[in-house]
């Protein structure tokens, strides 16, 4: 189901003008709900403040909520974004109330997203922004996104306008019904590189709160170096995702849709997008038991689809898993051979080596232990470092 896009409209204290567009900020993927992995099932009179990062600085912006796998209709009491403090705190006077067609209580039908209002917000990749949404009745969670590397707070009763984080005394590494922030832009200089991947694009193993997902470490050096453009590297990355098989079909929901389900959704629904970073593939060999032939054929048809709306994308060679715990010998040799494909193929715009930057030249199957985050798949901080700084910059010129 395609997100419910309002017209431009001019809403109390905020001003959009005709040229004015829209540009993706902030982005996170969203999965079906499994109670398996959840702190927290249902909330009732209750308030969730979930903290993002925004890329792409501005002064009015707009939330995408979405509940696009609930059977039910979510109700919002009310809506609450504000500057970001530290541990579920907001910086006072920063705090702005949300609203959906002008009306405070926001209601998303049951398999629909939706965009906000306009709201008169400064942001930019300095500052954590906390959305704040109170649930009034008792509503199970459905739509969400698993493990971003980020803490939510939950409180009892109403409590999102308030600076204080005092109420807040549940914690959870989860998000619900957010899914993406949008700043409005007056310039045409801008940039919206869409990183595409699983766990390690999510950056699920990062240190929570830290910003230290690959894409977030990428950006950051994209504006140190393109200081005269408006850049944002959004990140829809999910836990286990493939780019065949969906997250229910190998029995782990929160997997996802696979890739080629979800580009218009996660990847070409984003205003102002210009590239995409496709980085995956791993899960399909350690999880969906593809051969080679297989995931190669699914990334040709998501590269075509890329080149049809006018989207350049590169691909990233797949990582070293040795003794993960889903690492065999001729699992080895099927990603070897993807990843041969993908240094020499045409089909991508160009291709980065994220193989060759994290190995270990001792044992090539293996992560540089440095990179590894202990499970000899996913990577450590400094792993996603690397990552990111192995990427040419030259490639996201002019």
């Amino acid at each position: 189901m395609k997100a419910i896009q309002p017209g431009i409209k001019k809403t109390a204290g905020t001003t959009v003008e005709a040229g004015d567009r829209w540009l993706g900020s902030w982005f996170a993927s969203q999965t079906y709900y499994d109670a398996r992995f959840a702190a927290i099932d249902t909330l009732d009179n209750q308030t969730i403040r979930m903290i993002v990062h925004p890329h792409t600085a501005g002064s009015t912006i707009r939330l995408k909520l979405s509940n696009l796998y609930g059977s039910e209709q979510v109700v919002f009491g009310s809506v609450n974004l504000a500057l970001s403090n530290k541990e579920g705190y907001t910086i006072p006077g920063s705090d702005r109330h949300v609203t959906f067609e002008r009306k405070s209580i926001i209601i998303i039908p049951a398999g629909r997203e939706i965009y906000t209002d306009p709201v008169d917000l400064n942001v930019s990749g300095a500052v954590d922004v906390a959305i704040s949404i109170y649930v009034p009745q008792s509503t199970k969670t459905s739509t969400w996104h698993f493990s971003p590397p980020q803490i939510s707070y939950i409180a009892d009763g109403d409590h999102a306008s308030d600076n204080s984080a005092e109420f807040f005394k549940q914690k959870t590494h989860s998000s619900y019904w957010v899914s993406g922030m949008e700043v409005l832009s007056q310039g045409r200089n801008s940039r919206v590189i869409v990183a595409l991947g699983d766990s390690i694009t999510e950056g699920s193993t990062s240190t929570a709160g830290s910003n230290h997902r690959w894409p977030d470490l990428f950006y950051d050096r994209l504006v140190r170096e393109k200081t005269d453009r408006e850049i944002s590297v959004l990140n829809s990355g999910i836990v286990g995702n493939q780019i065949l098989k969906s997250g229910p079909e190998v029995g782990l929901p929160v997997a996802g849709e696979n890739v080629l389900s979800r580009l218009d959704r996660d990847v070409f629904s984003h205003p102002g997008i210009t590239d995409v970073i496709f980085f995956e593939g791993i899960n399909d060999i350690g999880l969906g038991n593809a051969t080679a032939d297989q995931i190669i054929a699914g990334m040709k048809k998501a590269a075509a689809e890329a080149h049809t709306k006018g989207v350049r994308i590169y691909a990233g060679t797949l990582t070293p898993f040795g003794n993960a715990a889903y690492y065999s010998e001729e699992k080895e040799r099927v990603r070897q051979e993807v990843n041969q494909w993908i240094r020499t193929q045409h089909v991508f715009d160009g291709m980065f080596d994220f193989d060759k930057a994290l190995m270990n030249p001792k044992a090539p199957n293996e992560l540089l232990p440095a990179y590894d985050f202990g499970d000899h798949l996913h990577l450590s901080d400094a792993g996603y470092k690397a990552l990111a700084d192995s990427i040419p910059l030259s490639l996201f010129e002019g």
